[in-house]
């Protein structure tokens, strides 16, 4: 008796495992994924002075995909431009502040809580990262272009002795395509755009100058 329970509870396992596993599939089947690098276009120099800081991203975005897919109508017409939805291969948040850490290390900030002073805070909130893709309009006769448009937000909030900073930084590019553009040229787009917000943050005097008084 023990046995034939233990047996029909293992085919139930392994009936729920096979279902589960072919959602999975289905699932992956349905998704795409980009490789997202955030570059650091600073040089090295000595604004923090060694101070102490402590960096933190927060993904602030409604969900997680970069770029969406098109409506099933759009699918089964075959006028789709993206019939799957694009999802960052990693965590975007961990990703990002593991290069904003850097950079404001190359800054001479101590980030290790072994600097001098008190401990600053800065948070980066990314608010805003997607890319959306259409056909342009074309009246010469000639096959139409793919428009490509970026529009990338981060917002910042720095504490400092009890003093709080806050800022906003944008960054939007449109790019034109002859044929749609392919994984990597989508990864190059995001790249650019991740890496000119965060260009933006380690340049903006005023965040500088709060940081370090």
């Amino acid at each position: 008796m023990f046995k034939t329970k233990t047996l029909a509870w293992i085919g139930c396992l392994l009936i729920l495992s096979g279902s589960a596993g072919g959602c999975s599939q289905k699932k992956m089947q349905n998704d795409a994924f980009l490789d997202l690098n955030t570059r650091i276009l600073i040089h090295e120099s000595n604004t923090g002075s060694g101070k102490n800081l402590k960096i933190f991203v927060v993904d602030k975005r409604r969900n997680n995909i970069l770029v969406k897919r098109d409506s099933d109508r759009k699918i089964k017409s075959g006028r789709a431009l993206v019939s799957k939805d694009f999802h960052p291969s990693m965590q975007l948040d961990a990703n990002f502040q593991q290069t904003a850490t850097e950079a404001f290390k190359m800054q001479g900030y101590e980030t290790d809580g072994k600097g001098t002073g008190s401990t600053r805070e800065l948070t980066i909130f990314i608010t805003k990262l997607d890319l959306r893709l259409r056909k342009e309009k074309n009246d010469s006769g000639e096959l139409p272009k793919i428009q490509a448009r970026l529009r990338s937000q981060v917002k910042v909030a720095a504490k400092n002795r009890g003093m709080t900073y806050g800022g906003e930084y944008e960054f939007f590019i449109k790019k034109s395509y002859a044929a749609l553009p392919e994984k990597l040229e989508k990864e190059k787009i995001f790249n650019y755009g991740l890496t000119q917000l965060l260009h933006q943050i380690m340049e903006d005097p005023k965040l500088a100058q709060f940081l370090t008084s």
